[in-house]
């Protein structure tokens, strides 16, 4: 089982396939993914992020992807000559709350031009970073505290259920994986199903329940990690669904492993 890392890099330099700072994750064996203001911007206008849904949820979804999914390193410009003031403050906070430890590569030389940046595009990059990484970490806290337990597919439409630990107790949600990221008008992040994954059953038959309310479980087809659960789901099924070809149904759709 792989350990999440739990570390942001910052630093103060532009960043190419040269750079000091790669070389020495390189040599740490750390897969990365690059944040600069230059590069971003050459994909995306990252400047309007504030006024603009569609450009903070491409580039989000693709930071999520790579951070809280595949667990890479996050790597970001910040300007470090200006270790003071509040968002400086702020940034350290969030990370000290969240157990995440910043690892700082600062330049050996002072930057006396604002890094060749005006200080309204610093400003605005450095809120950008913080939101991103505000976001990113209520994901991983999220992402932790799933447990996968099944898949359910019919055609191009998945469901993947879930079991989740709260406050000590057991309890069961679902969502859509053919949902994408994305963020509300009022810039709040909904994840992929994350409105479900908010709904939560205190049973694995309610969960089923309140699914089926949309969907006709009948339909799918299942792969289970816990075979106890698959035993109990197509009990359920038979027993609240009045499923007469449940031992075909079984058949078709048993986990192969």
């Amino acid at each position: 089982m792989n350990l999440r890392n739990k570390s942001i890099v910052l630093v103060d330099q532009l960043m190419d396939t040269k750079s000091e700072m790669l070389t020495i994750l390189k040599s740490e064996k750390s897969e990365t993914v690059l944040l600069d203001p230059v590069k971003l911007f050459s994909e995306s206008d990252w400047t309007r992020f504030e006024e603009d849904v569609d450009v903070i949820n491409k580039i989000y979804a693709r930071v999520f992807e790579e951070v809280v999914i595949a667990n890479k390193k996050l790597v970001c410009f910040w300007p470090l000559s200006e270790q003071f003031g509040s968002d400086w403050f702020d940034l350290t906070s969030l990370c000290k709350i969240n157990n995440y430890e910043l690892e700082v590569y600062k330049s050996e030389f002072f930057e006396t031009d604002n890094y060749g940046f005006n200080s309204e595009i610093l400003r605005a990059w450095k809120r950008f970073v913080f939101f991103l990484i505000e976001s990113l970490l209520e994901d991983v806290e999220l992402n932790e505290e799933l447990e996968e337990i099944a898949t359910l597919t019919s055609g191009r439409e998945a469901i993947v259920l879930f079991k989740l630990e709260q406050e000590g107790k057991t309890r069961y949600t679902f969502a859509f994986n053919s949902e994408s990221l994305e963020f509300t008008s009022d810039r709040e992040l909904k994840g992929v199903g994350h409105d479900k994954w908010e709904r939560s059953f205190e049973s694995f038959r309610e969960m089923l329940m309140g699914l089926s309310r949309n969907k006709d479980l009948t339909g799918y087809q299942t792969t289970f990690v816990d075979p106890t659960l698959e035993k109990a789901y197509f009990n359920i099924l038979a027993q609240e669904f009045k499923t007469k070809n449940l031992i075909e149904s079984w058949i078709m759709t048993y986990s192969l492993n």
